[in-house]
């Protein structure tokens, strides 16, 4: 990711947000590059997860506990917020119902900027954003505060079943 900004640095500002804990662990070739967002995990066009930073792991995992029931869900690492990337975007909404994860604040984050960008494509694709709420959050530990806000393999599962309800 360094090398990456680097290389971007002449484009503009380039930032690296980077979480407390450790990072999920992948071969060197499994990381990406650049701008482009990388699908993790092919779907039927069911529903359609994006992804962002340590989220990717648990979005992974709630899919698949739905692949055990024959139900692909597509997984997106979103890897750059700005721009976001037109391919994934493009694919998102081709399916019947997206759905957004990041551990930044909800209002005014990479989920709505994403809800925004596929309402520009289908306006008939509903959008899920899930991420931190804008209020004061109790201290605790940084897994504990995302399984109560639904921003764990159980929640997101969760948030993925009223989708496919819908």
């Amino acid at each position: 990711m360094l090398l990456d900004a680097v290389a971007l640095a002449d484009d503009g500002p380039v930032a690296i947000r980077y979480p407390r804990g450790a990072a999920r662990q992948v071969g060197e070739h499994d990381v990406g590059s650049g701008l482009s967002a990388r699908r993790l995990r092919e779907g039927d066009g069911s529903v359609c997860v994006l992804a962002v930073g340590k989220l990717v792991e648990p979005a992974l995992r709630a899919a698949d506990r739905f692949a055990d029931q024959g139900i692909a869900v597509e997984v997106w690492d979103v890897r750059c917020c700005a721009p976001l990337d037109p391919e994934m975007i493009s694919a998102a909404a081709g399916h019947a119902a997206v759905l957004t994860v990041e551990d930044g604040v909800r209002d005014g984050g990479i989920g709505a900027a994403i809800a925004d960008r596929i309402g520009e494509l289908r306006s008939d694709v509903p959008v899920m954003v899930r991420g931190l709420p804008t209020r004061f959050l109790l201290h605790g530990e940084p897994h504990h505060i995302l399984a109560q806000l639904g921003l764990d393999t159980e929640g997101i599962a969760t948030s993925i079943r009223e989708l496919l309800a819908d």
